[in-house]
């Protein structure tokens, strides 16, 4: 579901209140394990590998929990989603690879406080979807978007896919800004909107080979509201490390932090879902990410005034899953 739009319920209410199987790796021909001093000198190029025709499934699992506080008002919000995304490969030029993006299953709850959960499934029909999930039923119906990324994992935009992109929604599991429009001070953003940027469901690998223990960096921008109408772009910079290559495996974490100078816990609160750590395995052999983990948790005090404090973590991970397609089960 619209995330932001669940932090944009909790503002406003306290406000107003009286006070499937994991696809298995293939046997890489390079060393089995890097241990060791020699081990530490060896290099791996990271790499994706795409081919025309393929197709790519991805099984992503969230759960993200909104909590705020503001004196002895208190509100609990917790989302989860359960989806499955088919990426199918249209076209390979050079470095460059066109894909689109295609949801086979998506399974949402949402629960406030101790009010019953309220579920939406891909597959109801329109009458059946709750009012909260009618903006993310919308989005599903959309075509399909196209993006174009290198081996390293960079969105290359085109005068043609840009404005395909700019109509499409970001994925459930990915919040963006809030659809609907809202007008509330406090909205939060997520890095790397993949509204903007569908080419985000890739990690940035480096651009030569690494070691272990060797580090690369990206910087991207956000946008957060300055005021009324008012929209200020952000700086977020992420950090790679190679932890380890272990039978052909890489391991890289990764953790992400504000390079702009803040001012003001709103702009801050903002951003409270924009700065996850986590890590990624990647077949070097094959040139895929087979696994990918976000972690969130973050709190800022002060937000929604004297007294209060706003929380947020969480955690989603996205396997690489077999080419039969299998709907996301309960």
């Amino acid at each position: 579901m619209n995330f932001c739009t669940a932090l944009t319920v909790i503002l406003l209410a306290l406000q107003e209140a009286p006070s499937g199987s994991v696809e298995a790796p293939a046997q890489p021909a390079t060393a089995a394990t890097a241990t060791g001093t020699s081990a530490a000198a060896q290099t791996w190029p990271l790499k994706y590998q795409f081919h025309h025709g393929e197709q790519l499934r991805y099984q992503s699992r969230q759960q993200m929990t909104l909590e705020a506080q503001v004196g002895e008002n208190h509100r609990l919000d917790v989302s989860q989603v359960r989806q499955v995304r088919r990426y199918t490969v249209s076209d390979t030029n050079g470095d460059q690879t066109k894909l689109s993006m295609q949801f086979e299953d998506v399974w949402m709850q949402r629960q406030v406080d101790r009010e019953p959960a309220v579920e939406f499934r891909s597959t109801m029909k329109a009458g059946e979807v709750p009012e909260v999930f009618k903006n993310v039923a919308h989005s599903l119906r959309g075509a399909a978007p196209v993006f174009r990324v290198t081996s390293t994992g960079r969105s290359v935009a085109t005068a043609v896919d840009a404005t395909k992109d700019q109509k499409t929604l970001a994925s459930p599991a990915e919040p963006a800004a809030d659809p609907a429009g809202s007008t509330a001070s406090t909205t939060a953003v997520t890095a790397r909107d993949a509204a903007s940027d569908p080419g985000s469901f890739l990690m940035l690998l480096p651009d030569t080979p690494i070691s272990i223990g060797g580090t690369w960096k990206e910087e991207f921008q956000v946008q957060v509201r300055g005021g009324e109408s008012l929209q200020l772009p952000v700086q977020i910079l992420r950090t790679y490390r190679l932890e380890s290559v272990e039978d052909g495996i890489a391991r890289v974490t990764f953790r992400s932090s504000v390079r702009t100078p803040l001012r003001g816990t709103v702009i801050r609160s903002q951003l409270i879902q924009a700065t996850p750590s986590g890590s990624f395995l990647l077949d070097i052999n094959r040139g895929r990410m087979l696994q990918r983990e976000f972690r969130w948790n973050e709190t800022v005090i002060g937000a929604l005034g004297p007294e209060s404090i706003l929380s947020s973590h969480g955690t989603q991970t996205d396997e690489l899953l077999q080419s039969a397609a299998e709907p996301v089960a309960n």
